[in-house]
């Protein structure tokens, strides 16, 4: 079997959750793995489409157990054999939701993520999405740009909104107009402050004999 290594990090040093290899519930019930007697190797690929990293899967109703191979923090490769619960959560429509059982924490969970050499959730990885990267008025924009399709308007800053999309009540509507005004608003906002940001970068404050010049949003 290969071997997991760590993956991609943020600019400050912590893991991203879209770089780490996972094990997902609904991947492995699609797979048969909750049911006893399930034996079988999940492989996961590279961004290359090469051939990635495998875990061997032994099933079961209750718990699956993982045999694979880690790399440890002194980078000494080692096997491991994990045992993974899975807890149970009854739907109102009948039937049961599946969960992983974090192995250190307890909590259920639908992900599992390899670090540390074992397979845990996010939080005790302390691992970070990469859109908590983006800068303030990036995520405006993206929040600009939902609230505007979810009424069937343009994407563009400032487009008009265009009339209630038919079955929508007219609560809603007005609710997510106001939603969009206060996102377009956040957004100039942010664009206010990256202009000002550069301006002062290109004309920073200097003193000479006693002349003060100063940027034009300073």
């Amino acid at each position: 079997m290969g071997g997991f290594g760590s993956g991609g990090h943020n600019n400050k040093g912590r893991q991203l959750v879209e770089a780490q290899y996972r094990l997902d519930v609904s991947e492995m019930k699609r797979r048969g793995a909750f049911v006893a007697g399930y034996d079988a190797h999940l492989t996961w690929r590279g961004t290359d489409g090469a051939s990635g990293p495998s875990v061997r899967v032994l099933g079961g109703p209750d718990t699956i157990r993982l045999e694979y191979s880690a790399k440890q923090p002194d980078g000494i490769w080692q096997r491991r054999d994990e045992h993974i619960p899975l807890l149970l959560s009854p739907r109102n429509y009948g039937g049961a939701e599946i969960y992983f059982a974090c192995p250190k924490c307890g909590t259920r969970v639908k992900r599992l993520y390899i670090g540390s050499a074992r397979f845990l959730c996010r939080h005790c990885l302390d691992l970070v999405f990469a859109s908590s990267q983006e800068r303030s008025m990036d995520r405006a924009f993206r929040r600009l740009r939902k609230l505007r399709r979810r009424i069937g308007a343009s994407t563009g800053l400032e487009d008009p909104v265009g009339p209630k999309p038919k079955g929508m009540h007219k609560r809603t509507y007005d609710r997510l107009c106001d939603q969009i005004r206060d996102a377009e608003a956040e957004v100039n906002d942010s664009f206010i402050r990256v202009l000002s940001r550069l301006q002062q970068f290109e004309h920073p404050r200097r003193s000479s004999l006693g002349n003060l010049t100063n940027g034009f949003w300073a």
